[in-house]
């Protein structure tokens, strides 16, 4: 009976700790294969150009290759992976997953093709070493008229987290393809640039999808912190993506200041942020702003409203807040015309690109917007020096 009632105990103490671990906000992540086109997948792609002559690395080529070929370095798990691309009918890659440059025994990926591109694999890569060893399931997608190769992840780690009594569908991509789940985005520049981050995904829509669409930024590079509803999280991925904690917590704040009804898109190490619906003065968590969309609205004397979408975002593109300071850029209006010379003149012709240019230096795409209808594109009239018409016509939207 005495032995009976210590494992007993023994059971009862493990599902306590068990319960506490939880309580804290951890949760196992398991390994899910990619639908089609997958909006998640779309950002773990490592991409390269093709060259015509055949690098020294490449020490053999399989026997009845053709010559017309071209060859790739497939940026994955920090290193580059040689690639061979075959164009006969169908296509055929081979890959060097030995990563010894010696290619006469590989067997050709039989490439299918996807509307525009040619899809090879998906197959198992090799990545890392020692400790840090892993496979990743990798589809290779031939572009652009085969002048480029990208890598792309099929599958994710992904699971439930239960945040304030909600659960919440929750998701990791291996995006750099190193078969690792720890390389946080950084916005001071220093650390992981957001192309080269892992990402996460969260369905804060609760629709039981990730989603880049509509207001809710569910998608993004792996972050230090998000924003869950109206709390923030840290965020933390067990390396070999096994499992995820979350804890919450209050950052400090700041406010942002531009001057003029805005919407602005800006990624940080807590998540991405999309401004809007105020004056254009918003309360957001201290630290280093990238600024990946920007646009401003004004309202005429017959209560019409104008938009005009950011083109260059000027100060914006990295901006830092502090806690408790307002970070003031004033941007919009008087707007100047922007003109450049695109391109070296050809036949005769200059084309000419033209912007709209706010105090901040920002500029803005030249097309106002009435709602939701672009407005027609301008005139344009070239003067000289005293005044004089030396051409006229109207502009297009590129």
């Amino acid at each position: 009976m005495k032995s009976f009632l210590m494992v007993v105990a023994a059971a009862a103490f493990l599902a306590a700790g068990t319960s506490a671990v939880r309580a804290q906000g951890e949760f196992p992540l398991k390994y899910v294969l990619a639908e089609e086109n997958d909006p998640l997948t779309s950002l773990g792609m490592s991409y390269c150009w093709g060259a015509a002559e055949q690098p020294p690395d490449i020490k053999a080529l399989p026997q009845g290759m053709s010559g017309n070929r071209k060859y790739f370095r497939v940026p994955l798990g920090g290193k580059d992976l040689l690639a061979v691309l075959e164009m006969s009918s169908p296509l055929k890659l081979y890959v060097d997953l030995a990563r010894t440059g010696d290619l006469s025994a590989v067997a050709p990926l039989v490439g299918t093709a996807k509307g525009d591109e040619c899809r090879f694999g998906p197959i198992d890569v090799p990545v890392g070493d020692g400790k840090t060893a892993a496979t990743v399931k990798v589809e290779f997608r031939s572009l652009d008229n085969n002048q480029f190769l990208g890598g792309r992840a099929v599958r994710y780690m992904a699971g439930d987290v239960k945040l304030d009594g909600q659960t919440y569908r929750v998701a990791v991509l291996d995006g750099d393809l190193n078969g690792r789940y720890e390389n946080a985005f950084g916005a001071d520049g220093k650390t992981v640039p957001e192309g080269r981050a892992d990402v996460i995904a969260i369905d804060l829509n609760e629709d039981g999808k990730f989603s880049l669409d509509g207001d809710v930024e569910g998608i993004m590079p792996l972050v230090n912190a998000v924003r869950v509803k109206d709390a923030y999280y840290r965020v933390h991925v067990v390396p070999d993506g096994s499992s995820i904690k979350f804890e919450k917590y209050e950052p400090k704040m700041g406010t942002l200041d531009l001057g003029i009804a805005a919407s602005l898109r800006a990624l940080s190490d807590t998540g991405m942020h999309n401004l809007g619906g105020s004056d254009g003065k918003w309360q957001v968590p201290e630290g280093k702003y990238i600024c990946e969309g920007l646009s401003i609205t004004k309202t005429d004397a017959d209560g019409k409203e104008w938009r005009l979408a950011g083109l260059d975002v000027g100060p914006l593109k990295n901006f830092e807040i502090r806690g408790g300071e307002t970070t003031a850029i004033k941007i919009g209006p008087p707007l100047a015309l922007k003109v450049d010379a695109v391109g070296p003149p050809s036949g005769g012709e200059i084309v000419l690109s033209l912007a709209l240019a706010g105090k901040a230096g920002e500029t803005y795409f030249l097309g106002l917007r009435q709602g939701a209808t672009r407005s027609s594109p301008p005139k344009v009239k070239v003067l000289d020096a005293s005044g004089n018409v030396l051409a006229e016509g109207n502009s297009e939207f590129g």
